[in-house]
């Protein structure tokens, strides 16, 4: 059913045989399958946990590297549109910076790197909403001290001399 690309009714059947199978030579693959299952549903918070799973399980299995890359890939998918609230997006970060630590001989730091920016920039967008939205509903002072902290907490990014210049002005 894998194979076939019918991934709901093998994730069903994984999740059925995977206490017959435990501790047997297949209970690997298996789990494997299992996990990447779940992804292909885009069930990306169950993904993630089998992901991690798998690496407990078979630490020193030759795809613990890719699970532990997959893991934080999840919480990257799980991380919602700009307007929402953020914790998955600061979990990719954490999860892809502990990958990155964990294995820095991998092929996949530079995907990593660039997740990680991609989530430092979503994050970098709702703190200048906030700041914005400060600044529209006349909260000066408080639009003042969130431009400050973009500044701080972005000190590499291409908009920090709009940030300094908003902070003075509204200073």
């Amino acid at each position: 059913l894998y194979g076939k690309k019918k991934y709901m009714q093998a994730n069903q059947l994984y999740s059925e045989l995977l206490t017959v199978y435990k501790g047997t030579k297949e209970f690997e693959d298996m789990y494997y399958n299992y996990a990447y299952s779940s992804l292909k549903l885009e069930d990306y918070e169950q993904a993630a946990y089998h992901f991690k799973n798998f690496v407990d399980i078979f630490p020193n299995s030759p795809r613990a590297e890719e699970m532990d890359y997959m893991q934080a890939y999840c919480y990257y998918k799980l991380s919602p549109r700009v307007e929402l609230d953020q914790k998955s997006t600061t979990q990719a970060i954490s999860a892809m910076q502990t990958f990155i630590d964990t294995h820095p001989g991998s092929a996949r730091i530079a995907e990593a790197t660039r997740i990680i920016d991609l989530c430092r920039k979503k994050l970098e967008e709702k703190e200048f909403k906030a700041a914005e939205l400060y600044y529209d509903i006349g909260l000066f002072h408080a639009a003042a001290v969130t431009f400050k902290n973009l500044m701080r907490d972005y000190p590499d990014s291409q908009s920090t001399d709009q940030y300094k210049y908003m902070a003075i002005k509204l200073y």
